[in-house]
């Protein structure tokens, strides 16, 4: 019995079906598929399903949600949901008037309860379509449009072009305003005048584009960062209204009208938009905000008020020492009466100008130190913008004895930076400083004042001694002082003997001796001591240290006669414990602390030949039995 019921009712959709095919074919060639009607200017949604009507309207050419919210619909939604109502001709459909003749109702095909009521029109003449139920045959739904009072069948699949929820039918987005139309913008926020003073002021922070560039105009004039300013444009114009809440009241929400609220404001090329912040939700996850031309209240993320926090000096230009290392000709460093000097020359070397030993002289320049003070000072930026108007820097620690680094440009003009005392923000170290120029006070980072210092030594170059490129190595020798002793010698005639002898040596002396070979060249140490070569040794740390080794090499002047010869001598203390080791030039007059790896490869030599003096004694005789 069921499967004949079943049978029939197949039979009875294939004629339904047929009927639609043929009423179809009488549309007129070329009749347009887009139907004759005014422009859709409302648009109202209500069904079982829903329980507050959805209405949009269309107001100054932008679609609005009136209810069950006030606010902008989302364009894309809105517009597919029309267009599938003007193009709605083209579905196949057959007359209501059809349907009742051949003995349908409308219940028959879901549309005598609908679960779904589209309004559309101009407000004085509305429309309706009703959703129906789905066809027996094929994935399709019958629906009923009252301006062709046609039955419509249609795929599902236009249906769900038109039942959107209330989330994707809003726009998403809380300002309107295109982020490249932006031309001015400004933030309040409420500070608290004391902590026992319940009332509030306010703090506000402006910018405007002028020329296609941002520049602060509130509270003070100065240019902007660029690149901060981008970034927090791009943040606050993707804002989201994340909820809704419907039984929020204003005070709860902090929009009571006893203070006012912070507030962002931006201006686009014909309008303006003022988004105004009030209290956290119970959660804190997030913040009750409102338009201020729209009553609705809504909740956004709460990260946004990280973004307010020093917003001053996120969107200020830190960069308030400006200068172009490569065509810096001089640096001075003075501080407490002390100075250094440094000056450019030829073929980018750089020469140093200060005291040393209690008399002023001048040596080549530590090439890498040099350029390490001018990246810094290039690089230097405001962290805190302390004061804009400083009269009494001396609070601030700077002073006639305070830091100053003064550079000049090859143009001949020069600029100069002050660094005062240091200081703690909020457990960040910073310093303050100022331009020489100006008499505003910055909190920097303390990387520029500990990378210069008034002692000559720090820039001197590294380099000490140097030998002709075409010098050939031909002996090395270590002496201990004490007793005079050669504790190690290799030495050759000419630099192929000179290798062949390496050769014959242990594979780890031969390598030490390769090190000992090229220091002997280029001998480079790794600091300067303040003080003069001594041949009684070394005073440091409040103490006394003697000579102990004497390091030589002689090297040969290819071409230049067999009397033609250099040497090196440096003098060397004991080690003192890992990799100190103090060493002296009576030649160049100078004491220092040599490289690591020289030291080490004196102490690979000397650590198996030198046998300490106390162990050199005769061992006393063990007493007889």
């Amino acid at each position: 019995m069921r499967f004949r019921f079943t049978i029939f009712l197949l039979i009875a959709n294939i004629a339904l079906f047929a009927a639609i095919w043929g009423l179809e074919r009488e549309k007129p060639a070329g009749a347009s598929d887009r139907r004759d009607m005014a422009p859709i200017t409302v648009l109202e949604i209500e069904g079982r399903t829903i329980e507050r009507p959805r209405v949009l309207k269309l107001e100054n050419n932008r679609w609005r949600i009136t209810s069950p919210i006030d606010w902008p619909a989302n364009l894309f939604a809105v517009n597919r949901i029309i267009s599938q109502l003007e193009f709605l001709e083209k579905e196949t459909g057959f007359p209501v008037a059809e349907a009742r003749k051949r003995g349908h109702g409308l219940a028959e095909y879901g549309l005598a309860e609908p679960a779904y009521v589209f309004k559309y029109g101009n407000g004085e003449k509305m429309y309706s379509l009703k959703i129906g139920k789905g066809a027996p045959v094929g994935n399709r739904i019958y629906l009923l449009d009252s301006l062709s009072d046609r039955i419509v069948v249609v795929d599902k699949e236009f249906v769900d072009g038109l039942i959107v929820d209330i989330e994707r039918l809003r726009n998403q987005t809380v300002f309107s305003i295109p982020r490249f139309e932006v031309s001015s913008f400004s933030v309040r926020l409420p500070i608290a005048i004391s902590p026992a003073d319940p009332k509030t002021n306010f703090t506000r922070v402006g910018l405007v584009r002028d020329a296609g560039k941002w520049r602060m105009e509130t509270p003070v004039a100065a240019a902007a960062d660029a690149r901060e300013v981008d970034a927090f444009l791009d943040e606050i114009c993707r804002v989201c209204a994340l909820g809704f809440p419907r039984d929020v009241s204003l005070s709860e929400a902090g929009f009571d009208g006893g203070t006012l609220p912070a507030s962002i404001t931006i201006q686009g090329t014909n309008r303006r938009q003022v988004l105004q912040i009030g209290a956290r939700t119970k959660s804190g996850s997030q913040v009750y905000a409102r338009l201020d031309d729209n009553p609705t209240v809504f909740t956004i993320d709460a990260v946004l008020l990280k973004s307010l926090d020093n917003l001053q000096t996120t969107l200020r230009d830190k960069s308030f020492f400006r200068f172009d290392a490569a065509r810096a000709t001089a640096l001075e460093i003075a501080k407490g009466g002390q100075s250094v000097s440094l000056h450019k020359l030829a073929g980018g070397h750089w020469d140093v100008s200060g005291v040393s030993d209690g008399k002023r002289i001048s040596a080549d320049a530590d090439l890498a130190v040099v350029g390490d003070i001018l990246n810094k000072l290039s690089k230097v930026r405001a962290r805190r913008f302390v004061s804009d108007s400083a009269v009494d820097t001396s609070k601030y620690g700077i002073n006639a004895d305070s830091l100053r680094i003064t550079i000049t440009r090859d143009d001949g003009t020069s600029e100069s930076i002050r660094i005062g005392a240091e200081y703690d923000d909020a457990g960040e170290p910073l310093m303050y400083a100022k331009t020489g120029s100006g008499n505003a006070i910055y909190g920097i980072s303390k990387e520029l004042a500990q990378a210069v210092s008034t002692d000559f030594l720090k820039y001197r170059s590294k380099v000490l001694e140097v030998m002709p490129e075409k010098a050939v190595i031909t002996s090395v020798k270590i002496v201990r002082l004490a007793n005079s002793a050669t504790l190690f010698e290799v030495k050759a005639s000419g630099a192929e003997g000179f290798e062949q002898a390496l050769k014959k040596l242990p594979v780890r002396e031969s390598a030490a001796v390769g090190v000992i070979e090229k220091a002997a060249k280029v001998f480079a140490v790794a600091r300067y001591l303040p003080q003069k070569f001594s041949e009684d040794g070394v005073a440091a740390d409040g103490k006394k240290y003697p000579w102990v080794y004497a390091v030589s090499a002689t090297a040969d002047l290819p071409g230049a006669g067999s009397a033609a010869a250099v040497s090196r001598e440096i003098y060397l203390t004991a080690r003192l414990g890992g990799s100190l080791q103090y060493g002296g030039s009576k030649t160049a007059g100078s004491v220092f602390v040599p490289s690591r790896e020289f030291i080490n490869a004196v102490f690979e030599i000397v650590s198996n030949r030198d046998v300490p003096q106390e162990l050199q004694k005769t061992p006393p005789i063990p007493p007889t039995k």
